[in-house]
């Protein structure tokens, strides 16, 4: 018998809703698609209490609200009218539960005052607040299986004051389908049997709170992971093979359901990737893989230097922060060494410093490591911060630490920004000395044993650039034609004098207690280009010799340079030193002479006079795009003058001198990838140009850096790029009179 197929059809429809599997049509209880009050909705009209939800459902973002997203249609529910300390509710019509779940639309605080919840007989029975703060709505669901014939309502609450103190609701619906997009407390075992479990990461991926557990018990603080929502963009490793043969935990707080990166976690023995990406730098420093920014605690002992730097091994972008660690005996070939602090119950490990106790003044032994920093605790939103000085030792010699038990050694509740301890030893006075940044002031302090400390005095009320918080500073004496001056050293985020973040400087006495100000034209700055901020000295350096380093990026866009499994470098290492620019006392800095020891094969080229353009190319020393060069400029005129690096790709980098004007601008505009983010910074890079007869440049190029040195250090300019190819040509040239090129040798760097 031949049997027809629509038959067919209207038998597997039949079985398939005897099963369950076809689900019921959805039922919209609310849209929110109306114009005019909440009691003229076609689904039944709400009870409004208060002034939060305003007189009607809105349109976007209110009284000066940020961009809303996500919601569907035209108009949502928001009370964010009068701003986030308003309050009100919403009360629907009532309605019966004929589905097994209600979806929603769903956005704002997550604070215990903002939520939505369903009402039976008047009694709350499901209630929910986002998983997190955000100004886009997200679908988030209630199971009601179980309710189903009862009659309900929606009550919408916004009775929270303060930051992220509103809420956001859209398309309110009964449905047989879950649709919400997150899942709270998601856990993901693994049996480990192998050296690590590697992460997918998406770079722009919502952050995700992971808290890593061993049968039960966590391991260590909780850590965040970009992981991969839609794409994979590169993976990093946590290495869990201290745990083989017992079961680790991956505990979100929440995290998509659909996020490809659940299905991706994978354990394995090794993990491989390109260290020799293409804008990975050959002779500054750089992390094997990760994020870094500030240099902390750096410090020489027994021979070899020590570099920790703000890290986060799970991820190319700032978060996570550990002290990452590297030594090296001739600052130039770095060797990298496991993280030296992780994050602790007190907070995660920011910026600071460390000093090696000779005489046992904190009792952890004689020529014990201490390092000292802050603590920074953030709740899981960041929505309260506290910055507290905490200190750990090391006695074999800063390899491992183990932090204090009495920590914090410092605390003061009324800075929000109290952070980024920088210690030395006073002799006159016989003790340690803090300079901590202070909101917009430096404070400094003093202790005999590193634990107990006196407050002594501020500094930076009414002086110096205060465009950004106050960060990172520095404090330590040098020679000035044989009177000891002192300098310190403050980084700013934002206000820099050609766009982000930057460190200006002041000099001044210091008698133990004080630090007093010569005056000088302020704000003064240690390096004028883009890409050098941070910064501060190595302690314990033979000889009181002060060395520097700074971290090479920029705030404002380190986020999204364009390399893959590390993101940011250091500068090279430098020495300070005080000298007169012809108007007054500067702070110069200039490559440590060990730098020198990278020189490779070198060519000296021929003087020659400039008249309107002088190439040089060809050179096997330029070809890879690493090497020094040095050269003499003497102008003939007033007229502009200088020189720009080229490569076969037509791009550019142009250095211009300009005597009429005393400026000195770096023009990065055509270098390269210049549009992977709207604040990498195209306009010329200036500064002040003393007046000289000569200009003895020092250029360094890595790849994707230049730091160009002007006269042993008196005017200095750090700046990244990103060029196709590297630049392998220099072309001199001049706008007027006639230039000297004389005394040029080009190094290659090994």
């Amino acid at each position: 018998m031949k049997i027809g197929k629509y038959y067919w059809l209207v038998l597997s429809l039949s079985l398939a809703c005897l099963c369950g599997c076809v689900s019921r049509p959805d039922i919209v209880i609310e849209d929110f698609e109306f114009d005019g009050g909440f009691e003229q909705s076609p689904y039944g009209a709400w009870s409004v209490e208060g002034t939060a939800f305003g007189a009607g459902p809105a349109t976007g973002g209110v009284d000066g609200q940020n961009a809303v997203t996500g919601f569907a249609g035209q108009r949502f529910a928001n009370s964010f009218h009068g701003g986030d300390n308003s309050l009100g509710t919403l009360l629907s019509y009532e309605f019966t539960i004929q589905r097994k779940y209600i979806n929603f639309m769903m956005g704002g605080g997550f604070l215990s005052g903002t939520y939505i919840e369903l009402l039976v007989d008047g009694e709350s029975v499901r209630k929910s607040a986002p998983l997190f703060p955000t100004e886009e709505l997200n679908w988030m669901s209630w199971e009601v299986s179980d309710l189903e014939g009862e009659k309900a309502q929606i009550r919408i609450v916004d009775r929270q004051t303060g930051g992220w103190g509103h809420t956001m609701i859209d398309q309110i619906e009964m449905s047989d389908q879950d649709k919400s997009i997150f899942r709270a407390q998601y856990v993901v075992d693994f049996a480990v049997d192998k050296k690590y479990i590697l992460l997918p990461i998406q770079d722009d991926a919502r952050e995700y709170r992971i808290t890593v557990k061993v049968e039960g018990k966590k391991i260590m603080e909780p850590i965040k992971v970009r992981l991969a929502e839609s794409r994979i963009d590169y993976w990093m490793p946590l290495d869990v093979e201290a745990y083989k043969g017992k079961n680790v935990s991956f505990n979100f707080d929440y995290v998509y359901a659909g996020a490809v990166g659940l299905e991706n976690l994978t354990l394995s023995d090794a993990f491989n990737f390109d260290y020799n990406e293409p804008y990975r730098p050959d002779y500054h420093f750089s992390p094997c893989y990760g994020w870094t920014n500030d240099p902390n605690g750096m410090f020489w002992k027994d021979g070899e230097y020590h570099l920790y730097y703000q890290y986060n091994p799970y991820g190319t972008r700032w978060g996570n922060m550990h002290w990452g660690h590297a030594v090296s005996k001739d600052l130039c070939k770095w060797k990298h060494m496991p993280v030296a602090i992780a994050p602790d119950s007190i907070g995660a490990i920011f910026s600071g410093s460390a000093v090696v106790d000779h005489n046992n003044t904190a009792g952890f032994g004689r020529d014990a490591v201490i390092a000292v920093y802050t603590s920074h605790r953030e709740d899981p939103h960041r929505l309260s911060i506290s910055q507290v000085q905490s200190i750990s030792y090391s006695t074999d010699n800063g390899t491992t630490f183990t932090p204090y038990e009495g920590n914090p050694v410092l605390a003061d509740p009324h800075y929000i920004d109290f952070r980024d301890s920088k210690v030395r030893w006073h002799e006159p006075t016989a003790r340690w000395i803090m300079t901590l940044a202070t909101g917009q002031t430096i404070t400094f302090y003093a202790s005999k044993d590193l634990k107990e400390w006196e407050k002594l005095s501020s500094f930076g009320e009414g002086i110096g650039a205060k465009g950004g918080v106050w960060e990172c500073p520095d404090l330590f004496p040098l020679d000035y034609n044989g009177t000891e001056k002192w300098v310190l050293l403050v980084s700013i985020n934002p206000g820099a004098p050609n766009g982000g973040c930057a460190t200006q400087y002041f000099i001044g006495n210091f008698d133990g207690r004080t630090f007093t100000a010569d005056p000088l034209p302020y704000p003064l700055w240690i390096d004028y280009g883009c890409d050098n901020y941070a910064g501060v000295t190595w302690s314990n350096v033979p000889q009181d010799r002060i060395l520097f380093i700074g971290w090479m990026s920029n705030h404002a866009y380190a986020n999204f340079v364009p390399t893959h499994y590390f993101r940011n470098s250091m500068t090279v290492p430098r020495d300070l030193h005080l000298v007169h620019n012809g108007k007054h006392v500067v702070l110069a800095s200039y490559p440590a002479a060990e730098i020198d020891g990278l020189h490779g094969s070198s060519v000296e080229m021929p003087d020659a006079t400039i008249q309107e353009t002088h190439l040089v190319s060809g050179l096997a020393e330029m070809l890879r795009g690493a090497y020094d060069m040095t050269f003499t400029l003497t102008p003939l005129s007033n007229a502009p003058f200088g020189f720009t690096l080229c490569n076969d790709a037509d791009e550019c980098v142009a250095f211009t001198f300009d005597p009429a004007q005393n400026t000195l601008s770096v023009d990065r505009s055509r270098s390269g990838n210049v549009d992977f983010y709207p604040t990498f910074y195209v306009d010329p890079i200036k500064s002040p140009l003393p007046m000289r007869k000569s200009y003895r440049v020092r250029l360094l190029i890595d790849k994707a850096s230049s730091e160009l040195f002007v006269n042993g250090g008196e005017v200095v300019q750090s700046n990244i790029f990103f060029p196709s190819a590297s630049f392998n040509r220099i072309k001199f040239h001049t706008e007027g009179g006639n230039v000297a090129l004389s005394d040029m040798t080009v190094y290659e760097m090994k």
